[in-house]
């Protein structure tokens, strides 16, 4: 198999949901929005804007409503940064795929600078008045014609997942479905 950094960084990732009371890096915070910054978008639009959430009483307000649509909630309240991923403009006909494409490029940023992450979806596909994502947007001052896709929460990790997968020639098919 060949093998780089890269796939490397891919390979090893998983998402950290447990992070060190200790600040993250500015240098490091940098580099992960530079990483969303440079994702690649449909039509090349750049729809991203990134709200970068430090302060105890939002995260942990945003802690609180977000138990509403997940269990996985608690990294919002103990890692001491979350980035808020919103999409605007040409991008909101795309904006669950622009919103991914910048949080897993931002999640191996991360993982590659020794920092641990995972993302987890806000939106509301029918965009309802009364969404988590419509809260979390007046929380995070965003405009009504953005949508917030998901929230990165970041730090140090504390703790290490051991993560089974399937087996590669299992979910790899050539010309039809299946390999007999």
């Amino acid at each position: 198999m060949l093998d780089n950094e890269l796939l490397k960084t891919i390979r090893e990732r998983k998402m950290v949901f447990k992070f060190k009371d200790e600040p993250v890096e500015e240098e490091k915070l940098n580099a992960v929005l530079q990483a969303g910054y440079w994702s690649e978008s449909f039509g090349d639009c750049e729809p991203w804007q990134f709200v970068v959430v430090e302060d105890p009483e939002l995260k942990r307000n945003l802690y609180e409503l977000t138990k509403r649509v997940t269990i996985y909630t608690a990294g919002i309240k103990n890692a001491p940064v979350t980035v808020a991923i919103a999409i605007t403009g040409c991008g909101t006909s795309h904006f669950i795929e622009e919103g991914a494409v910048a949080a897993h490029n931002m999640a191996l940023a991360a993982h590659s600078l020794g920092l641990g992450a995972y993302w987890l979806d806000v939106y509301d596909l029918e965009n309802k008045k009364d969404s988590v994502e419509a809260e979390a947007k007046k929380m995070l001052g965003l405009p009504d014609d953005v949508r917030l896709t998901y929230l990165l929460p970041l730090g140090h990790p504390d703790q290490e997942r051991e993560e089974t997968r399937a087996k590669f020639d299992d979910v790899v098919h050539y010309n039809k479905y299946g390999n007999e």
